[in-house]
């Protein structure tokens, strides 16, 4: 039944397998993002370990009060929270609306079937 609903209304379905590739070269794009920030946020991560042995040292040979060794973490705790929380609010609102247009089509396109076979069977 889908096969033969399919090819009456192809240019809708032929718009729902569109909507369905973009959706796949958004994950691919999102993938590829999510590398790159890791791979950043991973060397910065790396600096400021540097940076606190660095500070460890220093503060162990009492040149360093301990408040500038443990307020080495706090940029890129920062950094990382509100990279976080952006990522968090763009996916949420950004995966929504792909998942409600994609839905509404494909219901429109159900609907459209189930009417043009009760109007054909009359």
């Amino acid at each position: 039944m889908n096969e033969i609903n399919k090819t009456t209304n192809d240019p809708v379905w032929a718009m729902i397998e569109k909507e369905k590739k973009r959706d796949l070269l958004i994950k691919r794009i999102s993938r590829v993002a999510w590398g790159a920030t890791l791979l950043v946020l991973s060397i910065y991560l790396i600096m400021t370990l540097q940076e606190y042995h660095k500070l460890l040292g220093l503060y162990r040979a009492g040149v360093v009060p301990y408040d500038s060794l443990s307020q080495t973490f706090i940029p890129f705790l920062i950094v990382f929270g509100c990279l976080s929380l952006v990522v968090a609010i763009l996916t949420t609102i950004g995966m929504f609306l792909r998942l409600r247009t994609t839905s509404l089509l494909e219901v429109q396109q159900r609907l459209a079937n189930l009417e043009q076979m009760i109007t054909s069977e009359k």
